[in-house]
């Protein structure tokens, strides 16, 4: 039986768009492994981008805010696939061996990022009242048809320079998708993509998808490095608590 789910991450060059040299080791020798056992165990498909699609076919990192940033739009070049389901997941994540296994579902789906600067700016520069939620690219889920629209949707935007209002990232990009595709888009829980280190962030039990998000993750990698605690260890004292 072929695999119905594909789960993408993207290392290219730094590997991270935050942090420093010490940020990329746990990264690749514990988040990204820790991805690849998950897919083995529910027999999904993985691939790690590590070349530049973006680079090839367009030369000049022009649309987003910085060359690092570009990295993150990689995904977008691989959403257009046979695949049921295509899961796009950051590399500073962290999957739990007892993990659940992917759900079945429709459309895009992503997590709700706790309140910040980013929120405030989405809602002023689109006009939206206080109560629109501001979404997480971090971890993203899409059927079929919808991982094709929403590749589509990205290059022709990229095609165009059409940046996003706002900040010009990736994550204000895939909000604006949502803004404009409203049936597509259902909210997931943030099991999926567990962010406490978020202020404001609402601590659960039992995460699936651990992310070390933006700057403040990546400082509390690097912390935890100099002070020789094993990262393993400190997420399922996390878990545990």
């Amino acid at each position: 039986m072929n695999p119905k789910y594909l789960i993408l991450q993207v290392d290219i060059g730094p590997g991270t768009q935050w942090g420093d040299e010490r940020t990329i080791d746990p990264i690749r020798n514990i988040f990204i492994p820790s991805v690849e056992n998950y897919c083995k165990k529910y027999n999904y498909d993985h691939l790690v981008i590590t070349e530049s699609v973006y680079e090839k076919k367009f030369q000049k990192f022009d649309f987003l805010a910085t060359k690092n940033k570009h990295y993150s739009f990689e995904r977008y070049f691989h959403f257009d696939n046979d695949y049921e389901y295509t899961i796009y997941l950051d590399n500073d994540i962290y999957i739990y061996p007892d993990s659940n296994p992917l759900p079945e579902f429709t459309g895009l789906r992503n997590a709700r990022e706790a309140e910040a600067n980013s929120s405030k700016v989405f809602r002023e520069v689109n006009l939206l009242d206080n109560s629109y939620p501001y979404y997480n690219s971090g971890v993203t889920f899409c059927d079929k048809s919808t991982a094709q629209i929403l590749s589509h949707y990205m290059i022709h935007r990229l095609q165009n320079k059409i940046r996003p209002k706002g900040k010009n990232s990736d994550n204000m990009l895939l909000n604006e998708f949502i803004l404009e595709n409203k049936k597509l888009f259902n909210e997931m829980g943030n099991e999926w993509n567990y962010m406490p280190f978020s202020p404001n962030f609402t601590k659960i039990k039992k995460p699936n998808f651990f992310h070390f998000v933006g700057m403040v993750g990546k400082e509390i990698i690097n912390k935890l490095q100099d002070k020789n605690i094993n990262v393993e260890f400190f997420l399922n004292e996390l878990k545990n608590e």
